[in-house]
């Protein structure tokens, strides 16, 4: 049963009749692994807009008007977000029942261009590619810097913290199998480590919570960013955010031999902060700590592909085992730096 069918086209038409689109204008974005809402793309008066149909249970409607709370405030203070449009009936959100269950609905302005994947992660002719690594980084600085002063109204929810948003990691964490007990031992460990930290104002506060390429649109007219799906944003540690965005770099040197991931590495990064520090400054203590949120990075993908422990697929096996190793072995930098990564099977033992 496909997606669509989970909801039912007599309730899709509802959606339809609130937004003032027929179905068959609506186009479905193909779902992947662990996406958990229904996305659309659509037009209204020639205006490019995603419908989002979200049927999460974690996501109640206040938590949802928590975020586009976030959204606007964001928006207001210069950051290009897609932001959320009214239903005809002048809501930024709407609820309709399936089965008894609560759908919410939302729609946002489509971003100005594409998704850099979207594109072969070829970036704009006219422009260096550094760019693309420093507007990187100076969104997520303008993003930080608003953070620290956002104070929701009373009657706005507070989002959790991503412990709390990711209380199903925690779970998963405690059901590891007896046989990876070190592995198990390890994550309860850094969980512990990271809820011990300081929550400094200069260096905590609601963040994107999935800030990656796949969550922005470039225009390739001017580079200009424009961020969409908060869905997940936390309350966290904003260099949380930045080890992200250290992964998000590694795609573009895999392949390449030890010192050419170093290099690449090094130069990348440094453009990233330089934008980043056009919007908003770390301490230096939290830059330091980029490491030890690298492992949490690490540590949520295992639990994602846990389910995968007994699977037979050759390939998950192969990943699963790398990221043992790592976890295990406590061995810095998602391992990329290290002995145990080949150029040749990357991220696969």
């Amino acid at each position: 049963m496909d997606r669509e069918q989970l909801v039912g086209h007599a309730v899709i038409d509802q959606i339809c009749l609130r937004y003032g689109v027929s179905r068959d204008a609506l186009t479905l974005v193909p779902g992947y692994e662990g996406c958990a809402n229904l996305v659309y793309l659509y037009k209204r008066a020639g205006r490019p807009l995603v419908l989002r149909v979200s049927f999460r249970s974690d996501r109640s409607a206040e938590m949802i008007r928590s975020e586009l709370h976030f959204v606007e405030y964001l928006a207001e203070h210069g950051v290009r977000v897609s932001r959320p449009v009214q239903s005809v009936d002048g809501n930024l959100l709407e609820t309709v029942a399936a089965d008894g269950l609560p759908l919410h609905v939302v729609s946002f302005v489509r971003g100005r261009g594409m998704r850099v994947p979207d594109n072969g992660y070829c970036y704009r002719d006219d422009a260096p590619i550094e760019e693309y690594y420093r507007n990187w980084g100076r969104v997520l600085g303008q993003m930080h810097a608003l953070a620290k002063h956002y104070a929701p109204p009373a009657d706005v929810v507070r989002r959790p913290s991503w412990f709390e948003l990711h209380e199903s990691n925690r779970l998963v964490a405690t059901r590891v199998p007896g046989r990876l007990g070190l592995v198990r031992e390890r994550i309860q460990s850094l969980f512990e480590e990271v809820r011990r930290l300081p929550h400094d104002r200069d260096a905590y506060g609601l963040i994107h919570g999935d800030f990656n390429d796949g969550n922005f649109t470039v225009d390739y007219t001017n580079g200009d960013i424009t961020v969409f799906d908060f869905d997940d944003c936390c309350h966290f540690w904003f260099v949380y955010e930045l080890a992200a965005a250290w992964e998000g770099g590694i795609g573009r040197t895999m392949f390449g031999d030890l010192q050419a991931r170093k290099d690449f590495m090094g130069s990348y990064m440094d453009e990233v902060m330089a934008g980043y520090s056009l919007e908003n400054t770390l301490p230096d203590a939290w830059l330091g700590r980029l490491p030890l949120f690298l492992r949490l990075v690490q540590v949520e993908e295992f639990l994602h592909f846990a389910q995968y422990l007994d699977d037979p697929d050759a390939d998950d096996q192969a990943h699963l085992k790398y990221l043992i190793r790592c976890i295990e072995d406590e061995i810095p930098y998602l391992g990329f730096f290290d002995g145990v990564y080949s150029p040749e099977k990357p991220f696969r033992l």
